[in-house]
């Protein structure tokens, strides 16, 4: 079995991301609210019908990179607009980077291929 993270949070250097996981996984869809909780979902109804042997999880650790480092996953998946913030690149496992479209769309071919392809 492979693990694998959804980062959806910018890595706090204050707390100005306190909200962040209440719009992102909130029980609905609106305006870009519930998209992150939608985006995963999708993903895993995918992987579970694929047969895949993979699990992804929502970040619980607010983006901390060492927390997620130590908990030694296969792979990270990026929510759009961390391609600049993610600094431990090189401590990370596989990154995949979602684009915008997708992550708003639950659009989930491209990950499914990047994980098809690379982890398994």
């Amino acid at each position: 079995m492979k693990y694998g993270i959804l980062i959806y949070q910018v890595p706090a250097m204050t707390d100005r991301t306190v909200f962040a996981e209440d719009y992102d996984f909130a029980d609905f869809s609106f305006l870009g609210i519930g998209k992150g909780k939608r985006y995963l979902d999708t993903l895993k109804a995918e992987l579970v019908k694929l047969d895949y042997p993979v699990s992804v999880v929502k970040d619980d650790t607010r983006a901390d990179l060492e927390e997620i480092i130590s908990r030694q996953y296969d792979f990270v998946i990026c929510a759009p607009g961390l391609q600049k913030k993610i600094i431990l690149k090189d401590k990370l496992p596989q990154i995949f980077f979602i684009d915008s479209l997708d992550y708003h769309n639950s659009l989930i071919s491209k990950i499914i291929s990047n994980i098809k392809n690379d982890v398994l």
